[in-house]
């Protein structure tokens, strides 16, 4: 997903079979450029077959350079509360009629996933327990520092994540019980499905659970303070819409 691209040059031997990608990070004024080089990275990999939403076709390849591209949409959102609660509606079972990001292209995973009728799904860098970050050249949040992503409510963002997987595996376990889910994140608080030790399923085959990682997991999110946003007043709203239209008649914005 997304930027993935970043590790191809240190893993020069393998790429992905499939790629997703539907972030507005893509359009971003400050990092838009850098994720957009990425994205056009992996999409360009022959041996990848790459899952976009269409409504970000303008940015990626308006002259219709990507051809192992498949540009989807039935994408929609329904973004989770203040405190990163989401609903059942947050996980399609039908993608061909609509797929969900719910913030999260983790969710569009999932979806995608439950649609082509794997067995096993085992999750690699879903870390969580991200902290509060506004898109710094040194990101704390992701497998390399370079990635820059907005990241101003990590309680939201944590608890959002969380229970899109909690609402994922129940209707997997629902409607598919025979799927196996594991998480073999090497650092990671994601706790919905059994942690696993990546090096001996992946060299080995063998399912070594991690129960000591558990553990701390479920303290992480026992410790979790919930501190509801701050609402702006009405004249700080009014003067930040005229601050703004100002600044774009004065071609500042």
């Amino acid at each position: 997903m997304n930027r993935i691209s970043m590790i191809y040059d240190k893993n020069k031997s393998w790429k992905p079979t499939y790629y997703l990608f539907s972030s507005t990070n893509v359009k971003d004024k400050s990092w838009g450029k850098e994720w957009l080089s990425s994205v056009h990275s992996a999409i360009n990999e022959s041996t990848t077959t790459s899952f976009i939403a269409s409504m970000f076709k303008e940015y990626i390849d308006p002259n219709d350079k990507f051809g192992g591209v498949k540009w989807f949409d039935s994408l929609s959102e329904t973004r989770p509360d203040s405190s990163g609660k989401i609903v059942d509606e947050s996980f399609s079972t039908d993608i061909v009629d609509r797929i969900d990001k719910t913030g999260t292209t983790m969710n569009l995973a999932l979806q995608l996933a439950y649609h082509m009728g794997f067995s096993e799904i085992v999750f690699v860098g879903a870390d969580l327990g991200w902290t509060k970050d506004l898109g710094s050249k040194s990101d704390p949040n992701h497998f390399d520092k370079n990635y820059r992503a907005h990241m101003p409510n990590p309680y939201k963002a944590n608890q959002q994540m969380r229970n899109v997987h909690k609402l994922a595996l129940s209707i997997f376990n629902k409607n598919k019980p025979e799927v196996k889910i594991y998480n073999a994140s090497i650092r990671t608080v994601l706790d919905v499905y059994p942690l696993i030790e990546f090096e001996s399923f992946v060299k080995d085959s063998q399912l070594v659970y991690r129960e000591e990682d558990n553990k701390i997991a479920d303290n992480y999110w026992k410790n979790q303070v919930y501190i509801p946003a701050k609402k702006d007043s009405i004249i700080l709203r009014l003067l930040r819409k005229t601050k703004n239209v100002v600044l774009k008649k004065v071609g500042l914005r």
